[in-house]
């Protein structure tokens, strides 16, 4: 069974890594499954960080997609679930909503 990680308390990488599917220049094939994992149910992990096969193991511990949060944090704000279109207001959400 494959083990699941939560996202609730893990950081979010501060900028992109360098195959980041939602830079031009990373893995753009990627980007459809990764946009609909972050818009319908689950926050994706940096690739560069996240599993036993990161590809930078210097990165750390798993991080959250810097990509994926950049684009949960326009969507939301877009249809008005956000105050504003910042960290801070993604982060007041969630402490509003308990989780």
């Amino acid at each position: 069974m494959a083990k699941t990680i939560s996202a609730r308390h893990m950081p979010t990488r501060a900028h992109h890594c360098a195959p980041c599917p939602f830079l031009d220049t990373g893995w753009t094939h990627m980007r459809p499954l990764l946009t609909e994992r972050a818009l319908t149910g689950t926050t994706p992990i940096c690739h560069s960080t996240g599993g036993k096969d990161a590809l930078v193991k210097s990165q750390g511990p798993a991080q959250i997609c810097r990509g994926a949060r950049d684009l949960q944090i326009q969507f939301f704000y877009r249809i008005g679930f956000l105050e504003a279109e910042t960290e801070e207001a993604w982060e007041a959400k969630r402490r509003e909503l308990g989780i």
